[in-house]
C-alpha cells in the first residue's frame, strides 16, 4: 500500500551554511528516497521544516523514524497520513529553502493547533503551497531560496 505523509518542525538551528553543503544534503537525501521508491517535497523557513512522504508504506513508515532522530528538529508532528493510489510528485525534491514569513507562519499555524488532523483545511492549504514550490523548483533545477551562498540548513 502507497501512503502520504506530511509533517511539520521547528528547526533547531538557524546557521547559514554554504551552497555546497547544501548541494551534498539534497544529493544524498534524493539518492536515499530514490533507492527507497520515496517521493514528495521538502520546505525549509528559517523557523520550520515541513516535508511530504510518499511511497510505500514501509519506507516511509522507516524514513519518518530516521528523521524523527535528526538533530535538525524539534516537536516533530505528523499531520496528515493516509493512504494514495498513486504518486502525486514526479520524484522527491528539495522545494524551498530560506526565511520566508508567509510560509513559516502557514507551517507554525499547522504545529501550533493541539490537534492538527482537526484542521483540515490548514492542511490542505500546506500541500497545495509545497505541491506549487516543488513543481517550481523543477522549472528552475533547484529548490527555490535565497542567491547561492546564503543557504540555510
Amino acid at each position: 500500500m502507497f501512503i502520504s505523509l506530511i509533517y511539520v518542525s521547528r528547526r533547531m538551528s538557524e546557521r547559514i551554511v554554504a551552497k555546497a553543503e547544501i548541494d551534498e544534503l539534497i544529493a544524498h537525501w534524493s539518492e536515499r528516497n530514490a533507492r527507497r521508491r520515496v517521493r514528495g517535497a521538502l520546505l525549509v523557513t528559517s523557523h520550520h521544516i515541513a516535508q511530504i512522504l510518499e511511497g510505500p508504506e514501509e519506507e516511509v513508515d522507516r524514513l519518518l523514524i530516521e528523521i524523527r532522530q535528526e538533530p535538525r528538529h524539534e516537536d516533530l508532528t505528523v499531520i496528515e497520513r493516509k493512504p494514495i493510489d498513486g504518486y502525486r510528485f514526479t520524484d522527491w525534491c528539495f522545494a524551498y529553502w530560506g526565511d520566508a514569513s508567509y510560509m513559516d507562519q502557514k507551517i507554525a499555524t499547522v504545529l501550533e493547533k493541539q490537534d492538527a488532523a482537526a484542521w483540515p483545511e490548514d492542511t490542505v492549504q500546506l500541500f497545495d503551497l509545497m505541491r506549487l514550490l516543488a513543481r517550481e523548483s523543477h522549472k528552475q533545477s533547484g529548490p527555490i531560496g535565497p542567491s547561492p551562498g546564503t543557504s540555510l540548513t
